[in-house]
């Protein structure tokens, strides 16, 4: 292992070791702001690295790249300036006589390659000695890695970045339309602030990247002026504060961390406020270092989270720690702490893929277990929890739909209202343990004596209810018979004791017309008499007297 890595750390050196004998470098110090490439100036010429350029003074500064190697014309030789953004280039290649002027956005954007890099023409190649100027129009602080290569590596290249961002500008996209689809569907506020943070990361892509000079409205609002993206990138860390809060539930588990991180959500608010009115570095800096310290508190939130075994946190903290990792070199790229590789840009791009597809899944996760929490509430809402049976709200449900049918079809549908005689004794005696288990035993007789196609609910208390469809009144009466009988004939065994019960059951047949109050106080009614007449007995509800008379009119 060390070996390997050893080897790769001479192959980095080797391959800067060449780069830096193939060309250098300088910066101009005293003559910023003429036309034309300067004369004698070689007391004013600053040395450089010659594998970046990196200027931090707006308007025209002059650089000079000479070569040391010559790069013959044959293989169309150019010059590359990777990620410049806004910034313009004016170049003089040798033997010209007016400078080229190159940019990612504007008249001068030159779509023969992609936004990667300013691809400046050497015509008549260089020659050991020979010496480009520069004149950089700079518009934001950027780091420019400064390479030469001849046409066909520069194809090559941008095949490859072409690829890469097509991934992951595609992968972003769907994961904002997943999680747009999520808030819609479930309107839960961590959904819409990470649809908003992805949102602000797909406009930042592409800004950056220098694909949105392709989409008018996106050049318009952001290819003349860094404010905007500033602003976008503030509102980015807004909402990604305001998500990750809101997804680790950091107001109940961690209160006094959550005033941290509302002070840190108001400062990105204020810092995008500022963005959007003034033209500031300093603002700049508060905002990578905000986006910088409100991560790391969040990552070590969703770590301690973990820790504790909250399940969400587990999945943010592998998806969110290598983009981390990757937005902090960026970020201290930007604010010229230093100057990261080429590897880095690609490993933000994977990083905001690989990172919004986990959280992704991590919410569609979460969406699966609210799903099936709903599903457990429908059903204890549906189903009684001491004899099995349907709850009276189902119950009910359901006779409202038979009742339509038979209504409808003009088939007979008769319901029975089914009551333990002296529920409130055995309790008394026997406790309410053995009264439930004689619910228990109650409903479920009831339920062997009924068909397929019958219904039976607890109607509350010792009551249940049975619906049953096709059932004239006389079947009606056959069936809770065929209930009294399996009851009193077969009694609870207590301990050494037996237990004998007994039911009282009211009958009623639906009348077209009838609406489900009536019926019930009908079949209540011949409950009440079956109590009233000794209990231990079947009675029959007799027709209702006379049909509704909107009914009546409705038919007339």
């Amino acid at each position: 292992m060390v070996a390997r890595w050893a080897a790769a750390v001479l192959l980095w050196a080797c391959a800067t070791a060449a780069c830096a004998q193939a060309w250098t470098l300088q910066r101009l110090e005293t003559t910023a702001g003429i036309d034309a490439p300067p004369v004698d100036t070689a007391d004013a010429l600053r040395p450089n690295r010659p594998d970046v350029l990196f200027e931090r003074e707006r308007g025209g500064v002059w650089w000079k790249l000479t070569s040391r190697i010559d790069f013959p014309a044959d293989e169309a030789p150019k010059l590359l300036l990777s990620t410049p953004f806004l910034n313009e280039i004016e170049a003089w290649p040798p033997g010209a006589t007016a400078p080229s002027r190159y940019g990612v956005y504007g008249a001068y954007a030159d779509d023969r390659y992609s936004p990667r890099a300013l691809v400046i023409d050497l015509p008549d190649g260089l020659r050991a000695g020979d010496a480009v100027w520069l004149r950089v129009i700079a518009k934001g602080s950027i780091p420019m890695p400064v390479d030469i290569a001849p046409l066909a590596q520069v194809q090559r290249d941008d095949l490859r970045y072409a690829y890469r961002r097509a991934f992951s500008l595609g992968a972003t996209t769907v994961l904002l339309l997943l999680a747009a689809a999520f808030w819609l569907r479930l309107r839960e506020r961590a959904h819409l602030y990470f649809a908003a943070n992805l949102t602000c990361v797909l406009i930042y892509l592409l800004v950056l990247g220098g694909e949105a000079r392709d989409i008018p409205l996106l050049d318009a609002a952001f290819g003349r002026s860094l404010q905007p993206q500033r602003v976008l990138a503030s509102l980015g860390g807004l909402f990604a504060i305001l998500f990750q809060a809101r997804y680790l539930d950091v107001d109940r588990h961690l209160p006094r961390i959550a005033i941290v991180l509302r002070v840190c959500a108001g400062a990105m608010a204020a810092i995008a406020c500022g963005h959007a009115l003034f033209d500031s570095r300093l603002l700049s800096y508060l905002g990578n270092l905000g986006l910088m310290v409100s991560s790391v508190i969040l990552l070590l939130i969703a770590w301690v989270q973990a820790w504790r075994g909250q399940r969400e946190a587990r999945i943010l903290s592998i998806a969110w720690l290598p983009l981390l990792g990757f937005c902090i070199l960026r970020t201290l790229e930007l604010m010229g702490a230093w100057n990261a590789p080429a590897w880095v840009g690609s490993g933000m791009d994977l990083g905001l893929a690989t990172s919004g597809l986990l959280l992704t899944l991590g919410l569609a996760d979460a969406m699966v277990e609210l799903r099936r929490d709903r599903d457990r509430a429908s059903h204890l809402a549906m189903v009684d929890g001491l004899t099995g049976m349907a709850s009276r709200s189902a119950i009910e449900q359901r006779l409202a739909q038979e009742i339509a049918l038979a209504d409808a079809r003009a088939t007979p549908l008769s319901v029975a209202f089914i009551d333990l005689d002296r529920f409130k004794a055995i309790n008394d005696r026997h406790g309410h343990a053995l009264g439930d288990e004689c619910l228990r035993i109650v409903a479920a007789r009831a339920r062997n004596r009924l068909r397929e196609r019958d219904a039976l609910g607890r109607y509350g208390g010792d009551e249940l209810l049975a619906v049953l469809p096709g059932a004239d009144l006389v079947q009606a009466e056959a069936t809770a018979q065929a209930i009294c009988t399996a009851v009193r004939t077969h009694p609870l065994s207590a301990g050494e004791q037996t237990l004998p019960l007994s039911l009282s059951i009211g009958v009623a047949q639906f009348a077209a017309g009838e609406s489900m109050a009536a019926l019930l106080a009908r079949a209540d009614a011949a409950l009440y008499a079956s109590k009233s007449g000794g209990r231990d007995r079947v009675t029959s509800a007799p027709a209702p007297v006379a049909l509704p008379a909107a009914y009546t009119d409705a038919r007339a």
